[in-house]
């Protein structure tokens, strides 16, 4: 039963997930999503008592395959530039693939719920996480050299986090990249990282 019950649960987030990819969190219903599966909406209920929730769940669904992804491309890596192109790639990928699934957290974050709000700073957290497995091992095979890890694993982030700020277009768009721009970021994310990685080695 609890397989089952686990089947069904993973069908909705999958269901969801394309959903709310495609047409964005305002404009997609649950009584849509009931449609999409060919249940019921009571039956929908039963396991997300609201949109808010699912929503929630989905966005926890998606960012899982993302870290899960980038940890087993990181793992694969020959050096550890190519380690954070990887986690750089993967992350705007991502970024572009679940956009309008995102739109909802961006435009409306002073007011997310707590558990939303969470799962933004775990989904930081997780990229930085990645960079920081990315510098250890650089250190372990003396391809660079750092004495604080995970701070400076921050510090490449949170410079990673400004490049959009020098590509947008509309400034009174309160700092939110358009589908087009990504690229654009991505590439100087990059040279941000050749940069950055050049000045730890050994």
């Amino acid at each position: 039963m609890a397989n089952n019950a686990d089947e069904k649960r993973l069908k909705i987030l999958e269901t969801a997930k394309r959903r709310f990819a495609h047409y964005g969190m305002a404009k997609t219903t649950m009584a849509e999503i009931a449609k999409d599966l060919s249940f019921s909406k009571a039956l929908l209920y039963y396991y997300f008592p609201d949109k808010n929730s699912l929503y929630a769940a989905v966005l926890e669904h998606v960012i899982g395959e993302c870290q899960m992804n980038v940890i087993q491309s990181i793992e694969k890596a020959g050096s550890v530039i190519e380690g954070i192109n990887k986690v750089l790639e993967i992350g705007m990928e991502f970024k572009k693939r679940y956009f309008y699934l995102l739109e909802y957290t961006i435009l409306m974050r002073k007011e997310l719920p707590e558990e939303l709000e969470n799962l933004i700073i775990e989904s930081f957290e997780s990229q930085r996480k990645a960079v920081e497995m990315v510098f250890s091992r650089g250190v372990e095979t003396e391809e660079i050299r750092t004495n604080n890890v995970e701070e400076t694993a921050r510090i490449f982030i949170f410079g990673t986090l400004g490049m959009r700020m020098s590509v947008l277009k509309d400034f009174k768009n309160d700092f939110i990249p358009d589908k087009s721009e990504f690229d654009e970021i991505l590439s100087m994310q990059k040279k941000l990282a050749e940069i950055f990685v050049a000045g730890l080695k050994v």
